[in-house]
C-alpha cells in the first residue's frame, strides 16, 4: 500500500487461471506467490467455473486480498469474458450479447478479454477474438494483456528468445485497441485494466523442459493500480466492494512492472474548487490544469480524445487544455509501454 495526495495506491494482478481450470497451480499456492511478490489483490477467472469461490476460498492469504471470478466464452471460443462480483456461472450456450447483458443485469462486473488478437484462429495457437462489439453493458476492457500480447508476437525466429525472456519482449497496448477504448469512453465511462492472464503453461524444447511465464514471472509484469479514498479493509466483503468500485469507476492505472514499479504515479485535473483523478470529471476545460507525477524518469504523453497534446521527457508534466475532452497519459522508456491512465472527463 502506498499513499498519494490523500489516496490509498494499491497493485494487483487481474485475470489469472488455478487448477481449477487450465491453469498449473491450485488457488492456495498462487495466492500465496501473490503475496510473495508483493501483490495486495488478485483476481483469478478461471474458464466456466466458480469451484473455489463456491468452496469458500475467497479472502485473505497473507496480505493479499483474493478474489474469484470466472472466464466466460461463446461456443465458438471467441469473446472471452472476464465476470467477478456472481455466485455462479451463466449459461454456457449463451451469445457474447447474452452474457454481457445477463451479467450486468446480476449486478456482475465484466471485462472484455484479450480482444486485440488478429493471428489466424487455426493452428496450434489460434486466436481467441472479441468480435461482439455491440454488445451493451461489458464494463471494462483489458487493453493489455501480457500473454495475448506475446502469443501475437511470437515467430519461429524469435520463439526460443521469447520463451526465456518473455518480459522483455513486451512493448504496449497497440494503437488499434487503445482507439477502440477512447471511442467507446465517448459514450459512456468504460474502465481500461491489464491482465496478466497467467498460466503457467509447461513446455518442452528437445529434452529441456520450460514453464512460460511461471506465476512469480508474470506478477512482476501487467499490473492494475487502483486508488481509494481510504484504506483496503480486513473484512473480505468490505474490501471486495472497495476493489469492485474502483474499477467500475476507472480509478485504476496499469503498468508493465517490467520496468520499473509504478507505486506513486499520478494524474489529476484541478479546476478552481474542482479536482479529479482518473475516473472522474471536471465541468469545464477553462482555467483546467493537468499534472503528471511518475516515480521515475520516462517519456509522458497527455492525450486528449485519443489525440497526443503534450509529450515531455521527465517524472513531471504540467498542462492546460484547450478543448474539453476526455484525458489520458501514456509512460514509455525507452520506446517500451510503462504507465497507461484511465481518463479524466473534461467539460463532458
Amino acid at each position: 500500500m502506498n499513499r498519494v495526495n490523500g489516496y490509498y495506491e494499491y497493485q494487483g494482478s487481474i485475470h489469472i487461471h488455478t487448477t481449477d481450470s487450465d491453469g498449473a497451480r491450485p488457488l492456495e499456492e498462487v495466492a500465496q506467490l501473490a503475496a510473495e511478490t508483493d501483490l495486495d489483490f488478485i483476481m483469478v477467472s478461471d474458464h466456466m467455473t466458480l469451484r473455489s469461490y463456491q468452496a469458500g476460498k475467497e479472502g485473505y492469504y497473507g496480505k493479499t486480498l483474493t478474489l474469484i471470478g470466472y472466464e466466460h466464452n461463446d461456443v465458438e471460443d471467441c469473446n472471452h469474458y472476464l465476470l467477478f462480483d456472481l455466485d455462479e456461472v451463466l449459461p454456457a450456450g449463451m451469445t457474447a450479447q447474452e452474457y454481457v447483458a445477463a451479467g450486468k443485469a446480476k449486478g456482475g462486473l465484466g471485462i472484455i478479454a484479450h480482444p486485440d488478437e488478429v493471428r489466424p484462429r487455426i493452428g496450434k495457437f489460434p486466436s481467441y477474438p472479441w468480435l461482439a462489439w455491440d454488445a451493451e453493458g461489458y464494463d471494462g476492457i483489458e487493453i493489455w494483456n501480457q500473454m495475448s500480447e506475446w502469443m501475437e508476437n511470437l515467430t519461429p525466429i524469435n520463439a526460443i528468445k521469447m520463451l526465456f525472456s518473455p518480459r522483455k519482449f513486451m512493448k504496449s497496448p497497440t494503437d488499434r485497441i487503445l482507439q477502440i477504448w477512447d471511442d467507446v469512453n465517448k459514450k459512456r465511462k468504460v474502465v481500461g485494466i491489464g491482465g496478466a492472464d497467467v498460466h503457467a503453461h509447461p513446455h518442452k524444447i528437445g529434452p529441456i523442459k520450460v514453464t512460460i511465464f511461471p506465476y512469480k514471472v508474470q506478477f512482476r509484469s501487467i499490473r492494475s493500480y487502483i486508488w481509494l479514498p481510504e484504506e483496503l479493509s480486513k473484512d473480505v466483503a468490505t474490501a471486495k466492494r472497495q476493489v469492485y468500485d474502483a474499477i467500475r469507476d476507472c480509478r485504476v492505472f496499469i503498468s508493465n512492472y517490467r520496468w520499473g514499479d509504478a507505486s506513486g504515479f499520478w494524474f489529476e485535473a484541478n479546476r478552481e474548487e474542482e479536482r479529479a483523478i482518473s475516473g472522474g470529471r471536471l465541468s469545464s476545460y477553462k482555467n483546467t490544469l493537468i499534472t503528471v507525477k511518475t516515480p521515475g524518469k520516462g517519456k509522458i504523453r497527455l492525450y486528449a480524445d485519443g489525440i497526443c497534446v503534450s509529450e515531455i521527457k521527465g517524472d513531471y508534466s504540467e498542462y492546460r487544455p484547450m478543448v474539453n475532452g476526455l484525458y489520458r497519459v501514456e509512460v514509455y522508456k525507452k520506446s517500451k509501454g510503462w504507465i497507461f491512465s484511465n481518463h479524466i472527463r473534461i467539460g463532458v
